[in-house]
């Protein structure tokens, strides 16, 4: 399999990015980043680029799944219109191109509470969502995790604070609540890309449950 990853130097898509590499399953990883990771690896190619015009690399999005794990926030993005660009438009444009290029399955980081009646963050989430589906209907895979846990490189106190709170409340959470609980970035990534090799069967949307079944 070759898998392209966008999002690769975030969280959860640094860890996608580490699980393929280190997959026999697959041959070749394309990665499109605004400047180097440093990492060497046979299997790696890097698109170093600015990301502003995605058509013009329409011919170096090739392979047989995608794995989006693009997201930012208000601060690091500077404006609601960035943030959407590369929440939201990025990934729905990279889905175009990919479509027609003939890879054949999206999978997407989402986000739990994605709605288009939702708050700015989840709309956006959702509107992300319905994008990507226009161009690989019924195969793409919307991960819906919770709280997401895992060493940043930028440091968040409320982040900080939250993780203590989720630690206390996640036991209480079940039922039709458990899919607010808190998640291990390294077990989506590696449900994430469990799925993207046996996808047959599996829900289009995926919650904590459903996520943690796939590892």
């Amino acid at each position: 399999m070759k898998a392209i990853v966008i999002g690769a130097t975030g969280l959860v898509g640094n860890l996608i990015l580490k699980e393929v590499l280190n997959d026999n399953d697959f041959s070749e990883v394309r990665i499109f980043i605004r400047k180097s990771t440093g990492t060497i690896n046979p299997k790696l190619k890097e698109i170093v680029n600015p990301l502003k015009d995605i058509d013009a690399l329409s011919s170096e999005i090739q392979g047989d799944v995608l794995f989006n794990a693009l997201g930012t926030t208000i601060k690091q993005a500077g404006s609601q219109e960035e943030q959407q660009r590369i929440d939201r438009d990025l990934p729905v444009n990279f889905a175009r191109i990919a479509s027609g290029n003939g890879v054949k399955i999206m999978v997407n980081v989402s986000s739990v509470g994605a709605n288009l009646k939702g708050g700015f963050y989840l709309r956006t989430k959702a509107e992300m969502e319905n994008g990507t589906e226009k161009f690989f209907p019924n195969s793409v895979f919307h991960f819906r995790p919770g709280f997401l846990v895992g060493k940043r490189k930028d440091f968040r106190l409320a982040e900080k604070i939250a993780f203590v709170a989720m630690k206390v409340i996640d036991p209480i959470l079940i039922g039709s609540s458990k899919k607010y609980r808190s998640m291990p970035a390294d077990k989506l990534a590696k449900a994430m890309v469990s799925l993207s090799k046996n996808p047959a069967g599996k829900a289009n949307v995926l919650y904590y449950s459903e996520i943690m079944q796939c590892i």
